[in-house]
């Protein structure tokens, strides 16, 4: 320690590189408890079911039969759950309703098509007729175009008389002033 009082920017450097190492040890102490008490708490919910679960089974014999019976049939499970005003879905669920702000959906899922259920017939085309990849790409030149028309000016917002880095401005101020070659004009 005292050979490195009299070296003050080494004895910096270390303490700069101490304090840096204690900093990052106790992060990565911070992180594996994080991770650690993660792991717990997913263990804790998987007992707390398998408890729940052990508890239900072990209830079961000791309900009566004709309770059993009238609670299944409060559940309504031979009844079609309606995913929608209008909308019958399939049997055998119990139906919950939610906020509509709870898990927002802007695309909905359950595609249905009329016609008959046979295995053998054809699925009908769906509108649009694209995939997803195509969409993607019309999607991406669209926005192309659109960069592009941004980029490059109009004819009608140039000056008269102003060059034009195309390399073609003698024939565009040509055309802006109105003075056409018979030449020009059957090649466009």
């Amino acid at each position: 320690y005292d050979m490195l009082m009299d070296y003050p920017a080494l004895m910096f450097a270390i303490f700069v590189y101490v304090i840096t190492t204690i900093i990052f040890m106790l992060n990565l102490l911070i992180a594996q408890l994080n991770c650690s008490y993660q792991a717990t708490y997913q263990d804790m919910l998987g007992f707390a079911r398998l408890n729940r679960g052990k508890i239900v089974a072990e209830t079961m014999p000791s309900v009566p039969r004709a309770r059993w019976q009238r609670f299944i049939g409060q559940l309504k499970l031979d009844d079609r759950v309606e995913f929608g005003e209008g909308d019958m879905g399939l049997a055998g669920g119990v139906q919950v309703f939610e906020a509509a702000a709870a898990n927002i959906t802007t695309v909905d899922m359950i595609r249905r098509f009329g016609g008959s259920t046979s295995q053998m017939a054809q699925w009908p085309e769906e509108e649009g007729g694209q995939n997803d990849e195509e969409d993607r790409f019309d999607r991406m030149e669209k926005l192309i175009e659109k960069a592009m028309k941004r980029l490059v000016p109009t004819k009608g917002s140039r000056k008269k008389g102003g060059g034009s880095s195309t390399g073609q401005g003698s024939s565009d101020q040509a055309e802006e002033t109105g003075e056409h070659d018979d030449s020009a004009g059957s090649q466009a």
